[in-house]
């Protein structure tokens, strides 16, 4: 059984650090970093990767917690509005990331008339990289698990972490490892395609990352404990997950149909 975790660490001359804070720098560095050196290869101005670095990260950390509050104020925060904007506790949703760093993004793009396709391609390979370490921050902050099972990589949790339902059980999924393992893959697969060279047209990496994680992170959110739930009892993350798999991969296979709709030109 995966053992529970301490979830603070002490740095001297610093002061108290949060395990789930630091691996969320670490991850936004390395996909940083990442991205930077497909901008390069894409013939892109690198110099642009910092300011847009700036630029969309707080607004992704933004869009997580706006996303999160939205849908988890009755459940978690009408009865104590002052824990709404305590980050560092965890509570923010990838998908709510995603659409305001790419909304920062695009308006930085837009002012800086910059190639958005491109640089969406650029962000795409070093995002999987980022969420791969990034999750882990879910394992220190015993949240995002999933339900309970008997299997030998079991993840233990402390009861004031568990929900209601499963407050007498312990022995979770780990499904923070299932993701960072998926997102891992999936890195490892858009990076072998950038590698041998394929052509793509513009925007198609950006595509076939978010559809490829996408179908990972739907499964892996079927087997959560604690999922956003909207409507009839209907996991959020599930849908937006596969709205993002058949809107991505029906604009590719438009790109490519006889006498598509639309063209993009090819990746240099």
């Amino acid at each position: 059984m995966i053992p529970e975790p301490y979830s603070e660490f002490i740095v001297p001359a610093w002061g108290v650090l949060r395990w789930w804070s630091v691996l969320l720098v670490v991850g936004v560095l390395a996909g940083a970093r990442v991205a930077r050196w497909q901008a390069g290869r894409l013939g892109l101005d690198r110099k642009q990767a910092l300011p847009l670095l700036v630029v969309t990260v707080p607004a992704g950390i933004l869009g997580a917690r706006i996303y999160y509050l939205v849908f988890e104020w009755e459940r978690r925060f009408a009865d104590e509005p002052e824990l709404a904007w305590q980050i560092w506790e965890g509570g923010v949703a990838l998908h709510g990331a995603l659409a305001g760093g790419l909304l920062a993004l695009a308006l930085y793009a837009c002012l800086s008339r910059l190639d958005l396709l491109r640089w969406l391609d650029a962000a795409a390979l070093g995002l999987p990289l980022g969420i791969g370490i990034a999750r882990w921050g879910d394992y220190f902050n015993q949240q995002s698990f999933g339900v309970p099972t008997d299997l030998p990589w079991a993840l233990s949790v402390e009861e004031q972490f568990r929900p209601l339902l499963y407050l007498e059980q312990n022995g979770f999924h780990p499904t923070f490892l299932y993701e960072s393992l998926w997102a891992l893959v999936v890195f490892l697969g858009a990076l072998a395609v950038v590698r041998r060279g394929l052509v793509l047209r513009r925007g198609d990496l950006a595509l076939g990352v978010l559809a490829a994680y996408s179908v990972g992170r739907f499964w892996i959110e079927s087997i959560r404990a604690d999922p956003i739930i909207v409507g009839e009892g209907l996991r959020l993350a599930m849908i937006v997950s596969a709205a993002i798999v058949v809107g991505g991969l029906g604009v590719l296979l438009l790109r490519r149909w006889p006498g598509r709709m639309f063209h993009v030109k090819h990746s240099a």
